[in-house]
Parts: C-alpha cells; structure tokens; sequence
C-alpha cells in the first residue's frame, strides 16, 4: 500500500515539475533536489545511481583534492625560498626577490623537459608511463582493461552483471581502480568523459601513455 502512494505522490511531483512549474517555481525545485542529494550522499555514501555522473562527481572530488594539496606544498616553498632569499641576499628589494622566486617556482604550470608548458600541452604532450614493464606496478595490458571497464561504467555502457562482479571481487573498485591510474591517465580520462577529446583521440593518447 505504501509504495503505491509512494508512486502516486512521485507522479504528482513530476506532473508539477513538467506541466505547471515557473522559472521562479523551477528554481526552488532545482535548490531543493540539490540540498537532498547533498543529504543523501552525506548519509549513504553514494554519489549516484547514474554511473556518469557518479564517475564525474568522484574524479573532479580527486582532482580538488589533488590540486589543494599542490597549492599547499607550492606554498610551502615558496614561503621557504622567499626565506632563504632574506638570509642570503637581504639586499634585494621585495620585487626583486618576488622576480627570483616566481623564476624557481613559476605560478603557470610544470615545465616539460624540452622546455615546454605542461599544463596547456595538451593530450599531445603525453609519454609513455611504463617502468620495467609496470604502470603503478600493474601491467599495462591488464591497466588497459582497467581504464575500459572504468570508461565503460562512467558512460553506462558496463552490463549490471559486469558491475555486481566487480564490485563483489575488489569492493569499491571504482576508486580501486582511480587511485591506480596515474595523473596522466586520470586527465585523459577527465577529459574524454567531460567531451573535450573524441574516442580516437582517447585511444591514440591511452597507447601513447601506456607504453
């Protein structure tokens, strides 16, 4: 009984929502299912029941991670060069030690080798992971299939019967999985999963880092 006035009262929400909400109105909705899926993830653990934007949600939460924890190590030594400046050259005035700390520590990005901009290259810029045979000590067949199955899930192409194996073998092996891939390979897939590159390029660059 309960779960038929559970239907009927979904349907009448829904019938709201399409036929006889305002913009004003379908503002509040929006805020409103925002606020309870915020809830429901604090309470149960999981992101979404669609397995993209589960996938988005958890690799833009690693990336913040990432990228607040660089943040405060390039902080860091910032604040130890600019101290290390002060003892050695106290002569220099603020502009000029603020020229010589950016010239080691630059606020635009990690230098290739070859002298080139890493964090505006491009897929283009990507080299091959592969140490002794190992990617994060995994080979890279098996990280290939791994990515795979990742991609496959995150665009809700992987059979539920593939998942509930997955899931019962590693556990949480979306994060499993996450976690093995490196910053290279998590970007490209950031990258394909947001639209930015199409399939080919996605293969041709996942070769080129798996090598």
């Amino acid at each position: 009984m309960g779960g038929k006035n559970n239907t009927s009262e979904l349907m009448q929400v829904i019938d709201y929502i399409l036929n006889r909400c305002g913009i004003r109105e379908m503002d509040a909705v929006e805020a409103a299912v925002e606020r309870r899926r915020k809830d429901l993830e604090a309470s149960t653990g999981i992101i979404s029941l669609d397995p993209g934007r589960a996938a988005r949600t958890m690799s833009d939460a690693v990336q913040k991670s990432i990228d607040q924890s660089m943040l405060s190590i390039r902080k860091t030594f910032r604040e130890y060069a600019v101290d290390l400046i002060r003892k050695e050259a106290p002569e220099l005035t603020d502009e000029q030690m603020a020229e010589l700390v950016d010239s080691w520590l630059p606020d635009n990005g990690t230098a290739e080798p070859d002298g080139s901009d890493a964090s505006s290259a491009g897929t283009a810029r990507y080299r091959g992971l592969a140490r002794k045979g190992l990617i994060n000590g995994i080979e890279p067949d098996l990280m290939y299939e791994m990515i795979n199955q990742f991609i496959a899930y995150s665009t809700g192409g992987m059979s539920l019967a593939d998942e509930a194996a997955l899931r019962e073998a590693v556990g949480d092996w979306t994060t499993v999985y996450w976690r093995k891939f490196p910053a290279e390979i998590q970007n490209l897939i950031r990258l394909f999963l947001s639209g930015s590159i199409s399939p080919p390029d996605f293969d041709r660059e996942l070769l080129v880092l798996l090598r």
